[in-house]
This record gives structure tokens, sequence and C-alpha cells, in this order.
């Protein structure tokens, strides 16, 4: 092995150095160990150093939390607060815990008076690192980096069949926590630290059972070329701190972890959901919901895709609906028989905004009885008072779970889904559209997937589908002759809504495809990309309308997040406050959407 000086000697720019002066730097370095705790320490001392780094993992990091580089073997850092004499800005986060020699400013100085090669090689690391500094600056936005950017390692695998102890002995050795269960190329289920824990030790299980036992079978994944927020809002979703990686041919990758997250960015939107589902009390999880708001308008403003932020705030509102639940049943005790809680609308699709109302329902298991349905109804009443509290309104509706008609078993809900069928009235059809939009929030995940089958196939009736084309097609689209807008005038000027004259009609007609081909996703764009291929639109035309909902989707957060007109409804924007640019834009989606309408009472105007 190697000794010290040796090593010294082969790294740049120290082999650059004349025997006198290398000396010199030798003698006068110091070995120190770097973690989270040491480097605190460095911090309060306000010494500034030159490092190099000989073991571990770091990250440099801007003030804003922007990852500049990642720190490894023989990588140097600190110098350029020696060269500007101004305090470091950056900071280190320790990945791993590992060992680095450093060098006080006095030393640095020395030898940069006395090697040009020396000066001039830090001379131009630094110019790289501003480079670096102004190229993050003009890409903060984390939330659109691909998922395979922060992968750290190669997936560690083994067998289901695998004992527990020789599993937990390779995520020991492997220095993991999470272990990816796969057999015959397939994933079949993730082990963590925390199921040991809780579903191994707490219930004594013996060591010699196999993994399978209790392991998470089919668990939540990403793919490879998703986006970080893809992963955070899949993690929402199932309350999981742990995403299974695939490529595009379904191939085991690795694992993305909150951890790998919360160094994006320090990552606030992991932070907020952590908050949440942490908050111990009632009041206490009421108090950070509350801050919600300011928190969105703030992150959205930072980064490109705003639109993202309808994903955030369903997966805060589903946190938020989880935590309440749980908090309930600890006063109230478990469940008393198999249930889903549903999201209907926006949360259901993920694109909730500001003032988004509450949509919600109970699905029960078809055996409850008197008594248990008592205890759900005092569960609905809870959850949706704390969710109002919390800063989301209630459903001037009534569609919520409080309401009897919207908690109901499976029996009760098909035979209510065949009367809207069978007798496809305006309220009928309003009312089983809002439940086409729907998604498992807390409870069976199972019990929900069955029913929702089912309903997707009493769905299926031409008569049915043909009544839900005619209502779409009577929606108007703000259009009128020689491509000119129109918009509504009142007090507060002139504007037109962009929700309902747009973002939602694309949603209707999406939908009703979507009933056609027995799709069960609610989000629009896993609906756009089920429906390619399929016989109700191109694949141009799917493209095209999928551009155009993009598009509106984004003016309408834009619009909420920097309204200049408080006195103007929601959701509306004023055609004169858009650049020419935009008025174009917004005049060729609404063309798109219109086409779309029509095209859409043509496939189905003759089954009526």
């Amino acid at each position: 092995m190697a000794s010290d000086r040796d090593t010294l000697a082969q790294t740049p720019p120290f082999d650059n150095l004349s025997e006198a002066d290398f000396d010199y730097a030798f003698n006068h370095m110091q070995a120190m160990y770097l973690s989270r705790e040491s480097r605190e320490d460095i911090v309060r001392s306000g010494k500034s150093l030159l490092y190099l780094v000989r073991s571990g993992t770091y990250d440099l990091v801007t003030p804003q939390g922007q990852a500049l580089a990642r720190l490894e073997v023989d990588d140097l850092f600190g110098f350029p607060s020696l060269l500007t004499g101004r305090k470091a800005a950056n900071r280190i986060e320790v990945i791993q815990d590992g060992i680095v020699w450093t060098w006080e400013a006095d030393v640095f100085h020395e030898l940069r008076k006395r090697s040009t090669a020396f000066e001039q090689y830090f001379v131009d690391a630094h110019g790289k690192r501003l480079l670096s500094e102004a190229h993050a600056k003009e890409t903060v936005d984390w939330t659109i980096k691909p998922i395979s950017e922060v992968l750290r390692r190669s997936a560690v695998q083994t067998s289901p069949t695998t004992s527990i102890q020789e599993s937990a002995q390779i995520m020991a050795e492997e220095g993991v926590s999470s272990l990816l269960l796969v057999e015959d190329g397939q994933l079949r289920g993730i082990l963590t630290d925390r199921d040991i824990r809780t579903r191994v030790v707490a219930k004594g299980i013996k060591l010699a059972v196999s993994t399978r036992a209790v392991m998470t079978q089919s668990p939540a994944t990403v793919y490879e070329h998703q986006s970080l927020f893809d992963a955070l809002t899949v993690m929402g979703e199932h309350n999981v701190h742990h995403l299974p990686v695939l490529s595009k041919k379904d191939e085991v990758l690795g694992v993305v972890t909150v951890t790998d997250l919360m160094q994006q960015q320090r990552s606030e939107p992991v932070l907020l959901l952590n908050a949440l589902s942490k908050a111990t009390t009632r009041e206490a999880l009421i108090s950070e919901a509350l801050k919600i708001p300011e928190y969105l308008h703030s992150f959205g403003s930072r980064i490109k895709d705003n639109a993202s932020l309808g994903k955030l705030l369903a997966s805060l509102t589903d946190a938020l609906t989880r935590r309440f639940i749980q908090l309930f049943e600890q006063q109230h005790g478990s469940a008393p028989c198999a249930y889903t809680w549903l999201a209907f609308g926006s949360q259901a699709r993920f694109d909730q905004t500001f003032g988004s109302d509450q949509d919600n329902g109970l699905l029960l298991a078809d055996e409850v009885t008197e008594e248990q349905r008592n205890w759900f109804a005092k569960l609905a009443e809870d959850v949706c008072q704390g969710l109002a509290a919390a800063g989301i309104p209630l459903c001037p509706g009534n569609v919520m779970a409080m309401n009897p008609k919207w908690r109901m078993t499976t029996l009760e809900w098909q035979d209510t889904f065949k009367q809207w069928v069978r007798s496809p009235t305006p309220d009928a059809i309003l009312n089983s559209m809002i439940f086409f939009d729907s998604r498992a929030i807390a409870g069976s995940e199972r019990l929900y997937k069955k029913h929702r089958k089912e309903v997707a196939k009493i769905g299926k009736s031409d008569v049915f589908l043909a009544n839900i084309a005619r209502h779409i097609a009577t929606l108007p689209v703000p259009l009128g002759l020689f491509n000119r807008f129109r918009t509504k005038h009142d007090e507060t000027g002139e504007y037109l809504n962009v929700k309902t004259h747009g973002i939602a009609i694309v949603n209707d007609i999406v939908r009703l495809y979507s009933i056609a081909e027995e799709i069960t996703d609610a989000a629009i764009p896993d609906r756009f990309e089920q429906l390619k291929g399929s016989k109700w639109l191109t694949d141009r035309d799917n493209q095209n309308l999928l551009e155009a909902w993009q598009f509106l989707v984004h003016l309408r957060i834009h619009s909420q997040l920097y309204k200049s007109n408080a006195s103007q409804p929601s959701n509306s924007i004023a055609p004169e406050k858009l650049s020419t640019l935009q008025r174009r834009q917004l005049k060729a989606a609404f063309r798109v959407v219109k086409d779309a309408q029509q095209a859409m009472g043509f496939k189905f105007g003759r089954q009526l």
C-alpha cells in the first residue's frame, strides 16, 4: 500500500511542486475525520482550510440547496474562499463519513508564492467553480431532474426465498436500508429496515422464515426516466420512503430514497410531507397544514414546471387525509371492517390547485353492520371537518364522505351506478363523472381495485357513453368567429375562465375515452399515455390535446401564483394581460379543444 507521502506526491497540483516545496506541504498537512458533527465544529470555528478528500463522499451545495459537485477521493475543496478572502458561501453535505487532509490558510498562500503551477491550478479550478455556480443559478429546478441522475448504486437484491436472517445480513454488509426481492428477473417485493422492526422483531417472527413472508409485495415503483417530482408524488401517494427504480424494460436498477430527495434543494416538499405525517395531535396537524399555501406560492415561483404544483398539492392533501384518519383511529380504535377512503375530482387526478374544495367518499365492505356504519360516519365527519380547518373547504355540492350518499358499500355503489347508467339524467352524468375520477387514499387498495374494475364494466354502455358525449358537446369553448376570444365582462374587467371552458372540457373528453377503454387511472397524463394506439385518438391528436391541456394548466397555475386582479373569479385569465405569443398559444389550445370536442361528438353521436 502506498504511503501518505507517495499518495500526495501523485495528486495534482502537489505532483508539480519542487522537492523542497513538497516537503513543506507534506510536513504541514493534517488529517481530519469529516462527519456531520465535525463539519459543524469547522463551521463554528470560522477557519478557512484547503481540503483533499482521502475517503468518504461529500456534496458541495449552494446556499439555495443546489448540488454543485460530488466530492470523492482526490477531490479538493475550500480553495475559493482562500483565494478570494471571503467567507465560504457554499456548504458541504456529508454523504458518507471519511478522512480529509487539510492545510491552513497561511500554508496555502505560501505554496502559491513558491509555485506558479500550484497557483495557476487553483486559479483555473476557481474559474470552473464559478461557471458551475452560474449554471446552478440557471437550473435550480431540481424537480425536473431525472431519477437516474440520483441513483447512487446498482440494486442490492436477492430472492424472496432467502431467509430473513440472510436478507438482514446482506443489508448490513452492503450498508443499505432496503433490499429488493427479485425472482425470474421480475421485482416481487421490497424489504426495509422498518419492515424488519415492525413485521419481524415486534411480532417475534423466526429469522429462518423466508423473506417473502414479511416483504412488501408488488411495491410502488418509478422508472429511471421519470422526474424526481414524480418520485416525490409516488412516495406521498403510497406513504413510503423507498422506491424501486425500473428501466423502460422493467429491469430492476436500484432504489431512490427520501434521503436522496432531501439532498435536492433540501427538498422542502419532502420535509413538509414528513411534518404532516409526524404531527401527533389534530391541532399540530392543522397548524402544519395552514403553512401549505404560503409555502406553495414560494415553491411555485422557483420551479420551471409550475403545473407540477397540482401533483404536490394532491400529495399533501393525501398525507393530510391519512394523518387525520390515523389520529382518529388512535382515539377510537382501528376500522371495524375493510374500507377505502376515496379522493374524487382534482385530488384524484393530481391536478389540485389553490382553493380547490373537498371531493371525497368512503367505500365500505358489503358485510358492514349498522354499528360499524356509525363508526365510519364519525370518521367521515372528523376527517372532512379537519380538512376544512386545515384550509381545504367543504364541498358546496356535498360530495364528501360525511354525506351518506357518498359513503356506501361496494354493492350499494354498484347499484347506484347501474341506476345512473340506465337513467342518464344530467345529475346522474355529473355524479358518475365525479366517481370515474377517483383514487384510493387510505384503507384497502385491494377493495378499491376490485370495485373500480366492476364499475368500469358497468360504465361501458353505448347509450350511457353517448349521453355523456352529448353533455360534453354542449360545453362552450371561448373561441368565436374569426378566432376571437369570447370573454366575460363585469365590474372586475374582461376575462375568461380557463378551467371551465378549457381544462375541464379536456378532462371530460379524456375521461369519456377512458371509460370506453375501461382505463381506471385518474391522472390525465396517464390516461393520455394509455389511450395511445386506441381507436379514439390518433397519435397526433393525442399529442396535440395533451399539449393543449398542459398549456392551459400551466396558464391557470401561473395566473393563480401571480394574480394581478384579486377581485376577478378564480381560474380567470385576462387575455389583454398576456403577451402576443401567449394569446396565440391560448387560441391554438382552444382550437385543439374545440376540434377534439367536435370529433368526440361525431364518434358517439350515432349511438343515440
